[in-house]
């Protein structure tokens, strides 16, 4: 049952976030002839010389990046890879009477990037695979650690905008390409961060750390004990680690008042958390690594 519920997830998730692909492609980018990077500009781009729909060519062009996910990822991604793509391959073609919904070229630029980045941020949630540029960014994530989902997507996304200032030989296409990439990898880095962003309390009592510890522990969260010591004065003393919430830093700040007022506190963001108490999604690592031996299918 749990693994039936989870399979319905990840159908749903990738259904929203190709489907919100392919509105954002058609109410914003077609019409005002914005190439906004991605398998679907490169798309566009081959539709315009080629005599085949944007869809076919968004589906061709993506065979490699199977072949590669398959090395990569594995069996299960692969297919979930595969379904994503057939998925926004025929939603692109199949909702192309959607009207476009503004001639404003900038705001289409702004809206067709913030949807296509909260689109993408749903199948990174749902941890079912992407297409086009978004499934080769995952790939190249997995070997790039230092760089941000987002920046290697922004950098493929730029390739493909580049190409299609060739193609089509619009500059000011080209460039409110560049301002929906943009706009699109911050939406998703913050949609993807955001979800698992927490804050942490390293707290320094004047006094015995017990009552304090149990006092948090009775909101649901975890409490470590460190051993540190001043350098001024050589003192030992007990310093507690608190990961919550946001929601629940003021809570855990009314707990230190009452117990340890003359406590030094120190609250910083953090802004992944994996662990116990907090679901995280390790990009930098193939799916199958994040979920047992290969990505959940949908």
């Amino acid at each position: 049952m749990k693994k039936f519920r989870s399979s319905i997830k990840g159908a749903l998730y990738l259904i929203l976030g190709n489907f919100g692909y392919s509105v954002a492609f058609n109410c914003f980018f077609t019409e005002n002839n914005i190439a906004a990077g991605g398998f679907g500009g490169l798309g566009l781009v081959i539709n315009s010389v080629l005599p085949v729909s944007t869809g076919v060519a968004v589906f061709v062009i993506s065979v490699p990046v199977f072949i590669w996910s398959y090395v990569i990822q594995g069996t299960k991604y692969t297919l979930s890879a595969l379904i994503s793509t057939l998925a926004f391959s025929v939603f692109l073609d199949v909702f192309s009477f959607l009207p476009n919904l503004t001639d404003d070229r900038l705001l289409a630029a702004i809206c067709g990037g913030a949807l296509y980045g909260v689109s993408a941020s749903l199948l990174t949630m749902g941890r079912v695979a992407g297409s086009g540029t978004d499934l080769l960014s995952r790939l190249l994530v997995t070997r790039l650690r230092r760089v941000s989902l987002g920046g290697i997507l922004m950098f493929c996304d730029g390739i493909v905008v580049a190409l299609s200032v060739i193609a089509f030989g619009d500059i000011e296409s080209g460039i409110l390409a560049v301002v929906a990439v943009f706009v699109m990898t911050t939406v998703m880095d913050t949609a993807v961060r955001g979800v698992n962003r927490a804050c942490l309390f390293e707290i320094i009592p004047d006094g015995p750390v017990e009552e304090l510890a149990k006092e948090i522990m009775e909101l649901g969260r975890g409490v470590t004990l460190v051993q540190a010591q001043g350098m001024y004065q050589r003192t030992e003393r007990d310093m507690l680690l608190v990961v919550v919430r946001p929601r629940e830093v003021y809570a855990v700040k009314d707990l230190i008042r009452e117990k340890c007022p003359g406590a030094f506190v120190m609250l910083l963001p953090a802004n992944e958390i994996m662990g116990r108490g907090f679901e995280g999604i390790d990009l930098t690592v193939p799916m199958r690594e994040n979920d047992g031996d290969e990505q959940r299918p949908v």
